[in-house]
């Protein structure tokens, strides 16, 4: 979904440092899942970013290898982050997701998020869309 001058600019030194920083700074909770001893799917969450109107926290990602998907990881991350959030005394939560993402709107629309907006965003040479899903209290989060 992501175009090919984004994909071919990423550079894991830099993303590697990257995360050091997040998870050094303490200001955001990070999560990985694992299945025996190989991480499969990684999250992340935190205050939310973009000054979003009525929401305080925010899950900045998720992501499970695809030959894992299926299996509650992505759940598991889900309920990670909210506990995260809690611990940052965020009592709600905001997600953004690519529009096309068929896949990543339904996990988020099964878990309760509620549509709030959609709104452009240039990732590379492309401008794609992006929609968001809200949960105005972390308690209405359905694993």
């Amino acid at each position: 979904m992501l175009p090919d001058d984004f994909l071919a600019s990423l550079d894991e030194a830099g993303y590697e440092d990257r995360w050091r920083r997040i998870i050094a700074d303490g200001s955001s909770r990070v999560f990985v899942a694992a299945d025996g001893l190989d991480i499969v799917g990684f999250a992340s969450g935190g205050r939310e970013r973009a000054g979003e109107d009525g929401y305080s926290g925010e899950l900045y990602a998720i992501y499970v290898l695809r030959e894992f998907q299926g299996r509650g990881h992505g759940r598991g991350l889900v309920r990670a982050v909210v506990a995260g959030l809690r611990e940052l005394e965020l009592p709600d939560m905001i997600v953004w997701v690519l529009r096309d993402n068929g896949g990543a709107r339904s996990f988020y629309e099964r878990l309760g998020g509620v549509y709030v907006r959609t709104q452009p965003i240039t990732i590379g040479s492309a401008l794609l869309q992006e929609v968001s899903y809200g949960w105005r209290s972390l308690d209405d989060v359905n694993y």
